[in-house]
């Protein structure tokens, strides 16, 4: 049984809500805009893995975010119309004091005012998700597939969530991530239609672009250990997927990431150590997995994890599967047993640990654009662009939760002889779009205003933004409450800060105007430092 038995059966769901670097044109003031509240569609950020838990029956929802960006998140829940609009009970805030932009995303579950929030087994999602999925599809799967797929009396496992990054909503350089699997075992009865139990499998190796391409470069290949084909006679390899960061997780995983200090990432060494672990026998000891599933076993190896010889063996004794025999291969025939000598204790057969296993459910590229489902990340402009014109384009009527029913809003005003693509643009709350204005494939925010004969196509623009006369954008974000003067033409990768007035007649191409400058220094010194330690611990497969 595991160390830690769940205070409460129910499960509840932790969201991070990350500072947003590559968002840095827009939450360079993270006390002003954070990056939870960056709007797509017209919706904040937060909205959607809020919508997908409470459409999940999740009520016990918590946000973890740095305390620069605590109040406008509490400020957004109680005013924001999108957002008070869910139901209730309203999900908790946590901004944990030592919580800063550069804490990794295990760290986060060791703090302290973070461990005290989670009484069972809980849901890990990422603030900026996009899915029209139903999350039950998931919880019912891990409480099929993982929860009880060793055995009803053993530590239940783990999912985790990845999709394709080659299909029709894909943007050019998008992250990409290592996912090695193994195939589970033929259910005896088939899955029905609706199951997600096609399309998962085992993690044998999780890791990142980055760090596969270190090894490969180092060493010319990729090697693999010779323990994995043992273990699993077939796997798969695949470069092209991305890591959605939804993960569900037992609750014994908070004593797997005390007991070791030096995981940072939850992708890269929370799941990918635990996945090395159901493979290769000499990590367990190692990484303390013995004791937080055997507790009987209080003794863990303090030496680290990429310490194990290559080849680690294990002598098999077939006797030793009966439950009346005593294996003669750990009891020497010239030591006596005694029960009541502490010397002889550990001549004892010890159980085997059983590690759980970690799936993986890798969602379906579509076969057409009309059967596309949509689970993504938006944590770049390009991705924020390109999927707020896809929600855009959605019907009023479509089944997709995500759709919205009403694309301009009742209070915007119109004026005469202006051109609106009624298909896919959305516009916000008291927006004024002067006449002549044509506008399509875009969104709009609320109380902006769109200046006379202005051309928008494949933009979004938030709110509080005024478009100056005549003005050409095409493929831009434009931030908040910022101003755009007139005869301005913009075009595709433009990108213009929150608060910032363009003057007349500036022309551009993949620009950023007004935008953040960057990390200083010591900053950026601290990531990479805090990147090589992780690196130092997880290059080897």
């Amino acid at each position: 049984m595991p160390a830690k038995t769940p205070v409460s059966p129910e499960l509840q769901a932790l969201i991070l809500c990350g500072p947003g670097v590559s968002f840095n044109t827009f939450t360079s003031t993270p006390e002003d805009f954070p990056k939870a509240l960056i709007p797509i569609a017209n919706r904040p950020m937060i909205w959607y893995p809020l919508d997908w838990c409470h459409r999940a029956n999740i009520s016990r929802i918590t946000l973890i975010t740095p305390t620069s960006s605590c109040k406008a998140i509490e400020d957004a829940l109680s005013r924001n119309p999108h957002l008070t609009s869910l139901p209730l009970p309203r999900a908790d805030v946590l901004a944990p004091s030592s919580l800063s932009q550069n804490t990794g995303t295990a760290e986060i579950l060791r703090l302290p005012e973070v461990q005290s929030v989670i009484t069972g087994h809980f849901l890990i999602l990422p603030c900026d998700l996009l899915c029209d999925l139903p999350g039950e599809c998931f919880l019912e799967t891990w409480m099929t597939y993982a929860a009880g797929m060793v055995g009803s009396s053993a530590a239940p496992g783990g999912l985790g969530v990845w999709f394709p990054t080659k299909h029709e909503l894909a943007v050019k350089g998008e992250e990409t991530n290592l996912l090695i699997t193994a195939q589970l075992p033929h259910p005896t009865v088939p899955s029905s239609s609706e199951s997600l139990r096609p399309d998962l499998s085992q993690v044998v190796y999780s890791s990142t672009t980055d760090t596969l391409n270190d090894i490969t470069e180092s060493r010319n290949s990729f090697p693999i250990r010779r323990g994995l084909l043992r273990k699993h006679g077939k796997i798969r390899m695949l470069t092209t997927t991305r890591d959605a960061h939804i993960y569900l997780f037992p609750y014994w995983i908070l004593d797997f990431i005390n007991q070791n200090p030096r995981f940072d990432s939850i992708s890269e060494d929370v799941v990918g150590w635990w996945a090395k672990a159901t493979w290769q026998d000499g990590l367990v000891p190692k990484l303390g997995l013995n004791h937080i599933l055997n507790p009987s076993s209080q003794v863990k190896d303090t030496s680290e994890p990429d310490q194990i010889h290559n080849d680690v063996e294990t002598d098999i004794d077939i006797s030793s599967l009966s439950t009346t025999h005593i294996s003669s291969l750990l009891t020497p025939p010239s030591t006596p047993l005694s029960v009541a000598s502490p010397t002889n204790s550990t001549e004892f057969a010890k159980p085997k640990t059983i590690v759980p296993p970690f799936l993986s459910y890798l969602h379906r590229s579509p076969s057409s654009p009309s059967q596309q489902t949509i689970l993504r990340r938006v944590d770049t402009t390009p991705l924020l662009l390109s999927l707020s014109i896809h929600l855009a384009s959605l019907p009023a009527d479509s089944l997709s939760p995500l759709a919205t029913n009403q694309k301009i809003h009742p209070t915007t005003t119109i004026a005469p002889r202006t051109s609106i693509s009624p298909t896919d643009v959305l516009i916000g709350a008291n927006t004024t779009v002067n006449q002549f204005a044509n506008i399509k494939n875009s969104v709009v925010g609320s109380n902006c205003v769109i200046g006379q004969g202005v051309k928008l196509m494949r933009c979004v623009i938030m709110d509080d933004v005024e478009i100056g006369e005549k003005c050409v954008l095409t493929g831009c974000v434009v931030g908040w409450r910022s101003k755009v003067g007139k005869g301005c033409r913009l075009g595709e990768g433009c990108e213009v800060a929150p608060g910032y007035a363009v003057e007349d007649g500036v022309e551009g191409m993949a620009e950023v105007l007004g935008g953040f400058e960057g990390l200083d220094e010591d900053a950026i010194s601290g990531e990479e430092d805090g990147m090589e330690e992780v690196e130092d611990g997880g290059n080897e497969s």
